[in-house]
């Protein structure tokens, strides 16, 4: 009975509590602060809590949409203000033009702007081109005397190339008569082979202990053996002017590119021919090293150990030679190309218009500093 008394007391309580409310207003938030009431239940403190807790978070969620709106209108394009608002509009900075100019841009049309360019290039550029002529451009003189260089250079590397394509000619000649020599196999010639000691040597590229008489033919083969694992290669082929047997320059639909060793050298395309019974050796004799002395070698080509391979050695010497004096002009070409373009470049429209030359003193036409000059 006490329980349902107390109720009832609070539910009139509530009414007049409600009744006040709606006749003065302004006592509304404070009567909703259910701190100040240690009289009502908890679910009913629950209740007026959450409701607040709703209100706060609505007044959140509102005030950043109304941000993100603000910050939306900041970030729109110019051109989309301007067409909204047609007044802020500039005028056209075409010559003799009075339309507005069109959103995002200084001129109503692209035909104003090429006819501003032009205006300015008529009113600037003949002025620009005096200065150029008074005073003189000491990067031009530095790159004619570049250009002097490389063109001394030039032809200096290919007085070389003629002198080896000659020297070339000229091995070829050797060899051809070496090969007409008499095969000479008398009992001096072979004396030295059974006079030799059974020496023992290890091959540099495999490492096996072989004998001082085949030591070079186990090289040469060996060291051949090894180099096929690797490749040298390009996808177009070499097109050199006056050059004879350079490159290899083979393709290989594999890979769908060139070899470019050397033609003589290369142990993929080019193998040594087999050496018939009857052919001599033919490499020309020297004394004191360098001197020659007109005599060839007359052993067997089988038999002679001294000589082997002499001539894929020879020849891949001068073609060496050659390769690297292309190589060089090459690079003399390509360092004519970068001066030239300079030298176009800096009396140009573009380079005129940007930069300029101020010459304080009138009578001065040499504005180099002492040190430079």
């Amino acid at each position: 009975m006490k329980r349902e008394e107390a109720r009832s007391v609070q539910r009139s309580f509530k009414k007049q509590i409600g009744e006040t409310c709606q006749h003065f207003p302004s006592l509304q938030p404070w009567m909703n602060d259910t701190e100040d009431f240690p009289f009502l239940d908890s679910a009913l403190k629950k209740q007026a809590m959450d409701t607040k807790k709703k209100k706060n978070l609505k007044k959140k969620v509102e005030r950043k949409k109304e941000k993100q709106q603000e910050l939306m209108e900041k970030s729109e394009d110019p051109e989309q203000s301007d067409a909204k608002h047609p007044a802020s509009l500039r005028q056209c900075l075409g010559p003799g033009c009075v339309h507005p100019s069109r959103p995002g841009s200084k001129y109503c049309s692209d035909d104003c702007g090429m006819k501003l360019a032009a205006d300015r290039i008529h009113v600037i550029l003949p002025q620009r081109i005096q200065e150029w002529q008074q005073s003189p451009c000491i990067a031009e003189e530095h790159d004619k005397k570049t250009l002097e260089c490389i063109h001394r250079e030039q032809q200096d590397t290919l007085t070389r190339l003629k002198e080896l394509e000659c020297h070339f000619h000229e091995l070829e000649a050797i060899i051809q008569r070496g090969k007409q020599q008499a095969v000479c196999e008398d009992e001096e010639s072979n004396k030295h082979e059974r006079n030799s000691v059974n020496l023992q040597i290890f091959c540099v590229s495999c490492g096996k202990s072989i004998n001082m008489q085949v030591a070079l033919r186990h090289m040469e083969h060996c060291f051949s053996k090894y180099e096929r694992k690797s490749s040298f290669r390009a996808l177009y082929p070499t097109c050199v002017e006056g050059a004879t047997r350079l490159f290899c320059d083979v393709y290989d639909p594999q890979s769908k590119s060139y070899c470019k060793r050397l033609q003589v050298l290369c142990p993929e395309h080019s193998k040594d021919p087999k050496v018939p019974d009857g052919e001599v050796c033919g490499c020309p004799l020297v004394k004191n090293v360098f001197e020659p002395t007109g005599n060839f070698c007359c052993l067997p080509k089988r038999l002679c150990n001294s000589h082997c391979c002499w001539e894929k050695l020879r020849r891949a010497e001068v073609d060496l030679e050659r390769m690297r004096i292309l190589f060089k002009l090459e690079d003399l070409v390509e360092q004519e190309h970068k001066v030239r373009t300079a030298m176009k470049n800096r009396a140009g429209l573009l380079a005129l218009m940007l930069h300029q030359t101020i010459q304080h003193d009138p009578l001065t036409t040499d504005l180099r500093s002492r040190a430079d000059s």
